[in-house]
């Protein structure tokens, strides 16, 4: 028999912001306009902090991946249709997609810079 799956408060450890309930979270409505003109909250506009607490699911591995093969070697779609609901990640793609090319050879360690090039 199969051990139970743990809860996740004894897999993880939330950051201290949510552990004291001081998270804003207005931070996740993520603008790719702020990041590009300096003025994002620092979750997005600093590469470092973003690159630290991204994830780097499957799919966006695969997205940037796609691009960056497309970039380097143009061959690959080139154009690429993201679909997902409201909330889905597309803006947080996108964001990922300019700090990897813009920012990605300062954190060559991160997880989401190594899993992509």
């Amino acid at each position: 028999m199969e051990a139970p799956m743990r809860a996740w408060y004894e897999v993880i450890k939330p950051r201290a912001d949510i552990l004291s309930g001081e998270l804003d979270e207005a931070i996740f409505a993520a603008n790719l306009a702020d990041v590009l003109h300096g003025r994002a909250p620092l979750e997005y506009g600093d590469p470092a902090r973003f690159f630290q607490q991204t994830y780097p699911t499957q799919g966006l591995v695969n997205l940037l991946a796609a691009v960056a093969k497309r970039l380097a070697q143009g061959t690959g779609d080139s154009v690429i249709q993201l679909q997902t609901p409201f909330g889905g990640g597309k803006t947080h793609a996108l964001i990922s997609l300019y700090h990897l090319f813009r920012h990605g050879r300062q954190f060559p360690d991160a997880v989401l810079v190594r899993q992509t090039v």
